[in-house]
């Protein structure tokens, strides 16, 4: 049986990746004060799900530029304990992430593990510090109705992400890159599903 999906936060991205990681890693991830997302560019490729931080792994979500250069990574929680990024473009903008997170997984490219000791996984802008000056800022995830628009409205906290409280355990990635539901509607997805 599918899981049924929760609405939990979203992430504005200009086209640049995020990363998921374990909250103890963000002071490890110095993306914008030591350059490592410049140095992370030319790496960055459909095949690659996840990258070293500190001493373990942080899940790239590589948002996909045939869905748009910018935009919402939906962000939802599964009551089966998984974990789904959505980005998606179209008219019906609700109908369209439903349709996505119902899509079988069966054509996903399986990614990488992402290991969560704390239970605090976090989704961060791999172009910014996880924490200090140039951090991301972290919000409590904050459960309510899929949003019905992917517009971007004045008072949006364009630079706020989600963090989650989750049981500590493993997730495996698996990401659905760009998919045509119909003519104006596709979308791209990032499911964490749980190895323990």
């Amino acid at each position: 049986m599918p899981p049924a999906w929760t609405h939990v936060g979203r992430c504005w991205t200009n086209g640049e990746p995020f990363l998921a990681l374990d909250g103890d890693l963000l002071p490890a991830w110095r993306g914008l004060s030591d350059q490592a997302y410049e140095a992370l560019v030319p790496q960055l490729g459909y095949q690659l799900t996840g990258i070293p931080v500190g001493a373990s792994t942080a899940a790239v979500v590589l948002t996909d530029p045939d869905v748009g250069d910018e935009g919402w990574l939906e962000v939802f929680r599964g009551d089966d304990g998984s974990v789904a990024v959505v980005q998606a473009s179209a008219g019906d903008y609700r109908g369209t992430l439903a349709a996505a997170l119902a899509f079988p997984a069966a054509g996903d490219h399986i990614g990488d593990l992402v290991t969560v000791p704390s239970g605090r996984l976090a989704f961060i802008s791999a172009a910014l510090d996880g924490t200090g000056e140039n951090g991301a800022f972290l919000l409590p995830e904050s459960p309510g109705p899929t949003p019905s628009s992917d517009r971007l409205d004045d008072d949006d906290a364009t630079d706020a992400s989600p963090i989650l409280v989750v049981p500590p355990g493993t997730f495996r990635l698996s990401v659905l890159w760009c998919t045509e539901l119909y003519q104006d509607a596709v979308f791209a997805r990032w499911l964490f599903t749980r190895q323990d």
